[in-house]
C-alpha cells in the first residue's frame, strides 16, 4: 500500500516585502509583493498545520518584516523556510522565525545593516544614528542566535554586506539542509526586480485616491489624463534607467553589486 502524501500548506513569499498600505499600488502595476496581512491571512487559515514559506525575494520594509517575523514566532504549527531564488536583507526575517530551514542549491542570502534617508539638523542626524544602529543591533542579536556566532561578528558581517552561495549558508548555520542535492538537473534562471522608491508610492497613491474620489465610486478609473500618464511614464522610466546603468556598470557573474542595490530594500520602513 502506497503510504498517503501529506500536502504542507505554502506560501509563495515573493517580491517586495511591503506595508500593507503600500500593497494597492504593486498590484496596480502587476508586481509582486509580500506583506504581514498576506502572512496573517495564511496562517490564519492554515490554523495551526505544518506550513512552509518559499521566499524569493530581495526585501524590502524593515517593520513589515518584523511584523512578518513576530506572526510566524508566534505561530503553532511547524515553520519551514525554503529558499527558492534570492533571500536578502527584510525577506532573511522569516528565516530567523522557522524551524527549519532549506535552501536551493542555487539560491543565494544576503544580510546587512539597516539603511534609510534622513534630512535636518545635526540632531536629527544624531537620531537617525542612534535608530539604525539600535535596529541594526536588534538583528545582529537575531542572526547571531542563528549562525551561534557572537553579536559582534555577527555585526561584522552585516557591515560587509555578507553574501551565502547554498553551501556557505549551510556552513554558516543559516540554513538547514540544500534541497534536491539528489537531483541530477537543476534550471537556472536570473532577473532584476526594482522594488517601488516609497516616494514613488506615496506619489501614485495620491493619484489613484483623487481619481477615485473624483468619480465618487469605489471602482479605480484607468483613464488617467494625458499629464498624469506621462508622470507614471517618467517614474517608470527613471527607476529603470536607474536599474540598467547599476547593472551595467556592475555587470559581473562573481558577485552581485554591492550596496547599492539591496541598501533601498530596507528603507521601505523607516519614515
Amino acid at each position: 500500500m502506497k503510504r498517503k502524501e501529506i500536502l504542507v500548506k505554502t506560501l509563495k513569499f515573493n517580491g517586495a516585502v511591503a506595508d500593507n498600505d503600500d500593497a494597492e499600488v504593486y498590484d496596480w502595476f502587476g508586481m509582486e509583493c509580500i506583506t504581514p496581512k498576506k502572512v496573517n491571512d495564511f496562517l490564519n487559515e492554515a490554523n495551526g498545520e505544518d506550513v512552509t514559506i518559499q521566499i524569493n525575494s530581495g526585501g524590502g520594509s524593515v517593520f513589515a518584516g518584523s511584523e512578518i517575523f513576530t506572526d510566524l514566532s508566534k505561530y503553532q504549527g511547524k515553520v519551514t523556510a525554503e529558499i527558492s531564488g534570492l533571500c536578502a536583507s527584510a525577506a532573511t526575517f522569516p528565516i530567523l522565525a522557522a524551524d527549519k530551514v532549506g535552501i536551493s542549491p542555487i539560491g543565494q542570502m544576503m544580510i546587512h545593516n539597516v539603511s534609510s534617508l534622513a534630512q535636518g539638523d545635526y540632531r536629527d542626524m544624531s537620531d537617525a544614528g542612534k535608530f539604525l544602529t539600535g535596529a541594526s543591533n536588534n538583528l545582529a542579536n537575531l542572526y547571531a542566535k542563528k549562525m551561534n556566532i557572537s553579536v559582534e561578528d555577527a555585526q561584522q558581517m552585516m557591515d560587509d554586506e555578507t553574501w551565502f552561495n547554498a553551501k556557505q549558508a549551510l556552513e554558516s548555520g543559516m540554513a538547514d539542509e540544500i534541497l534536491f542535492e539528489n537531483n541530477k538537473q537543476v534550471k537556472m534562471v536570473a532577473s532584476i526586480s526594482p522594488i517601488l522608491p516609497q516616494e514613488k508610492i506615496n506619489q501614485i497613491k495620491n493619484m489613484i485616491n483623487k481619481k477615485t474620489n473624483d468619480k465618487k465610486n469605489s471602482s479605480l478609473d484607468n483613464k488617467f489624463t494625458s499629464d498624469q500618464m506621462e508622470s507614471i511614464k517618467n517614474m517608470i522610466d527613471e527607476k529603470i534607467s536607474e536599474v540598467k546603468a547599476e547593472f551595467e556598470a556592475n555587470n559581473t557573474a562573481v558577485k552581485p553589486p554591492k550596496n547599492q542595490k539591496f541598501k533601498p530594500l530596507f528603507l521601505g520602513g523607516i519614515k
